[in-house]
């Protein structure tokens, strides 16, 4: 089973920071980050799109720039919010990288800043327009769909776009027949969001493939 460091353990580090993600990378098989644009146009790694739900700062992150996310408290810590490129160059090859697609118009520079990357890419995202642009412009480049509350069109959603991979929340994993039905789509499952040994345990019994873990397991 793959672990994936979800925001590089974002409950025991400040999440999506690099040096979360450094930390993450020597007790994960993947690291999982969030990629959005910021004010000045470089790819920034935030979940959220208002830096006060993570920071020290207020605003929007397209509102900022690239410099002052860079000076922000991540969750009261010293680090702030990094430049993708930073983030990318603190994950050592032999680990996995799942890039999740935060917004709709950053596909092709995000392609771009993957292309000299030596580790194994899955390009994710909760919303199906990344997820197609990413397919047109690279055929070859994994996907995985983030399912929301409704299973059942995120699971065709997921089937159109040929999806390798599909990241239900766990207890779609437990309740559903959803691993299944993945499964004989040739699909891999990986749950989110696991935060102890019990409950990945658990998801492995039921035959997930993968957990996007909040925390070393």
């Amino acid at each position: 089973m793959q672990v994936t460091a979800h925001r590089g353990f974002g409950d025991q580090h400040p999440e999506n920071t690099v040096r979360a993600v450094r930390r993450a990378s020597q007790f994960a098989g993947a690291v999982e980050i969030d990629a959005r644009r910021c004010a000045t146009g470089e790819l920034v790694v935030c979940h959220w799109d208002d830096v006060a739900f993570v920071t020290d700062g207020t605003g929007e992150v397209d509102d900022l720039s690239a410099s002052k996310l860079a000076d922000l408290r991540v969750e009261e810590s010293d680090a702030g919010v990094p430049l993708l490129t930073e983030a990318l160059a603190a994950i050592p090859p032999s680990v996995g990288l799942n890039v999740e697609v935060k917004e709709t118009g950053i596909v092709a520079d995000l392609l771009a800043a993957l292309s000299g990357v030596e580790n194994d890419i899955v390009v994710s995202s909760l919303h199906p327009d990344p997820l197609w642009r990413t397919r047109m412009l690279d055929e070859s480049m994994p996907l995985a769909f983030n399912f929301d509350v409704r299973p059942e069109a995120n699971f065709r959603t997921a089937e159109a776009l040929d999806c390798e991979y599909v990241n239900p929340h766990w207890t779609l994993c437990l309740a559903t027949d959803l691993v299944d039905r993945a499964h004989d789509a040739d699909m891999a499952v990986h749950a989110w969001p696991v935060g102890s040994r019990t409950l990945a345990w658990a998801l492995v019994r039921r035959g997930v493939d993968g957990v996007i873990a909040t925390q070393p397991l």
